[in-house]
């Protein structure tokens, strides 16, 4: 019986000792390669355009310029499965104000086949390259540079924030650093879903593809590009933990009825940058609103 109870112990503190190994994030940092002028912005655009084939038109990214440089532009970063047409309005509303404009689209999303699993090819590599790329892009199409996102977007536009000092301001709306139903458990999540085969899980285990959503966003997600997310939010906290982010003017909305994200890293993660002399302004949508995670 002390055999059996040995055992056990054994595999239990194996078990333990997978899930909280260490996670490595030390490499995961933004590097820049700024445009220089408003035509150089201009054909970078161009070329990422053109390799968005496998894409609907409404999946495509977003260009709304008034044809030069001006004072502000704004980068929005899309949500994961979703597409740049989560900001088809706010662009406009935004291009009216007189900014220029830029919603890229993230590899493998918008594409019309709801059920595709394309997104289980999302890389870590392709994250960090929209977020460096984004920003370097916007250098040349306004003098003030802001970055806004929404959950994935919220965590790219906090990579931004963290690791870029040339951007004017960070948005960032419910950021998916971890989920609600398993708070404070990015390091086992990554290490089981590391282990695991790529698997596909619907969004709504209940109501799968009959749930109320956008046509153009996927029914389910990939286990790989979620442990991608992870890992992007995961350096943004450990490098919030020691250095002042970068970037001055920081804005973080959450939502009362978010039950998507944990937001209990979202307000550790604001802690640690006021500890560490940032200015965070925090707004929390009351549920009287009635609104969701996509806010």
């Amino acid at each position: 019986m002390i055999t059996i109870y040995v055992i056990l112990l054994i595999i239990l503190v194996s078990f333990l000792g997978f899930i909280f190994k260490p996670v490595e994030t030390k490499s995961i940092r933004s590097f820049t390669n700024p445009s220089i002028s408003y035509e150089e912005s201009v054909r970078r655009i161009k070329e990422k355009m053109a390799k968005e084939g496998e894409a609907e038109d409404y999946g495509r990214t977003i260009f709304l310029t008034h044809g030069k440089k001006v004072e502000q532009v704004v980068v929005c970063y899309h949500g994961f499965t979703n597409c740049p047409r989560q900001y088809s309005i706010l662009s406009q509303q935004f291009f009216d104000q007189g900014y220029n404009v830029y919603v890229p689209r993230v590899p493998h999303h918008g594409i019309k086949d709801r059920y595709t699993k394309e997104i289980g090819k999302l890389t870590l590599e392709e994250l960090t390259e929209v977020c460096d790329s984004s920003v370097d892009i916007a250098r040349g199409l306004g003098d003030k540079v802001t970055v806004l996102g929404l959950s994935m977007g919220g965590v790219m536009a906090s990579f931004n924030a963290q690791f870029r000092d040339d951007l004017h301001a960070a948005v960032i709306l419910v950021p998916s650093f971890g989920w609600y139903f398993l708070p404070f458990s990015v390091v086992p999540l990554i290490n089981i879903f590391s282990f695991l085969p790529n698997r596909f899980f619907w969004w709504d285990p209940i109501k799968k593809d009959k749930r109320n959503c956008p046509f153009s966003m996927y029914h389910h997600f990939s286990s790989r590009g979620l442990i991608n997310i992870l890992l992007l939010g995961l350096a943004v906290m450990r490098g919030a933990k020691k250095n002042k982010p970068l970037t001055g003017k920081l804005i973080v909305m959450t939502d009362e009825l978010d039950m998507a994200v944990d937001e209990g890293l979202t307000q550790a993660l604001i802690k640690d940058w006021r500890r560490n002399g940032a200015r965070v302004d925090f707004y929390k949508f009351p549920k009287g609103l009635k609104m969701e995670h996509d806010i």
